[in-house]
């Protein structure tokens, strides 16, 4: 009788860890995102009411506005100014962490794809030997038939 026995692939922890890494990793990703996506927002805001207020202050020069005033809309243009290069260098820090951890996530896939194809390699070679052996016993069962039946014919004549 042929003994089925499960297939085991040796390296079958390092593969589940290595994809709770991965998980972890996109987990992080997504936070990472999620913060690049706020600051963005943030930065576009801080560029709008610039644009606004540039907009604002041409208009009143045109219209004519008193020296006080124009004096304050470029002092509020030049915190403004200070807000968005400082908001420009948050953008670039997270884009940075962003890509350090995208690039860590590419390589995390490439180790886990790296493992399953293994794993899909060995248990084509583990099932390939199973059946072979199958058919070795089948074979032998066969043959055994056979001879049996052949010293059956022989004892009867």
């Amino acid at each position: 009788m042929i003994k089925i026995q499960q297939f085991n692939f040796k390296l079958e922890k390092v593969l589940d860890y290595r994809q709770q890494e991965e998980g972890m990793i996109q987990q992080q990703l997504a936070k990472i995102q999620s913060a690049l996506k706020e600051e963005k927002k943030e930065l576009n805001k801080l560029l709008n009411n610039k644009s606004r207020i540039q907009a604002k202050l041409r208009q009143d020069e045109t219209d004519g506005v008193n020296l006080q005033q124009a004096v304050m809309y470029r002092d509020h243009l030049e915190v403004l100014a200070a807000k968005i290069e400082n908001q420009q260098e948050i953008v670039l820090q997270i884009k940075e962490e962003f890509d350090k951890c995208r690039n860590r996530l590419l390589n995390k896939t490439k180790e886990c794809k790296m493992l399953d194809k293994l794993k899909e390699k060995q248990f084509a070679e583990y099932k390939e030997e199973f059946f072979r052996e199958e058919q070795k016993n089948v074979d032998e069962l066969a043959t055994n038939n056979f001879i049996r039946r052949s010293d059956n014919e022989r004892a009867v004549i």
